[in-house]
């Protein structure tokens, strides 16, 4: 090899190595910057975790609070249905007794008529009334009273 070919050797070596080195400088550069993405896509992904994991969260929370509204309107509707029963017992049991009062009324309204009319038919008797006023009442006849103030004009 002649010195000719020998230094452009050496020039082509110090290229190649300055070619390399500049390669390596970028690869590095590349790396760094790989290296940035993967943390970057691993904090991405770490966010993207707990995103998920505060959704599905919010989602029991949502299912719980569902139920929860469920078992109130459940435990409501059957106080009402409770409340609803107790009063038609209620009604019920006061339309007993106002029918009881009812068939008293007309059974003391029936005797009290049928007492009327026989008292009236006895006390329209005189001999009757006499008899009730003076033997049992011990009292003098209504109708035998001297009536006060009046004056006795007569012979």
């Amino acid at each position: 090899m002649t010195e000719i070919q020998g230094a452009a050797y050496c020039a082509a070596e110090d290229d190649l190595r300055v070619i390399v080195d500049s390669h390596a400088r970028r690869l590095d550069g590349l790396e760094d910057d790989v290296d940035t993405l993967k943390s970057g896509q691993s904090a991405m992904m770490e966010r993207l975790i707990s995103i998920e994991a505060q959704g599905q969260e919010r989602e029991r929370n949502r299912a719980a609070q569902a139920q929860d509204m469920r078992n109130a309107l459940t435990s409501l509707t059957q106080q009402l249905a409770e409340q609803t029963g107790a009063q038609k017992r209620q009604n019920q049991l006061a339309e007993d007794s106002l029918h009881r009062w009812r068939k008293l009324a007309v059974i003391a309204g029936l005797l009290c008529t049928v007492s009327a009319a026989v008292g009236s038919t006895l006390l329209s008797d005189q001999e009757v009334a006499s008899t009730i006023w003076v033997l049992w009442l011990h009292l003098r006849e209504p109708w035998d009273m001297p009536v006060q103030g009046a004056s006795h004009a007569g012979p």
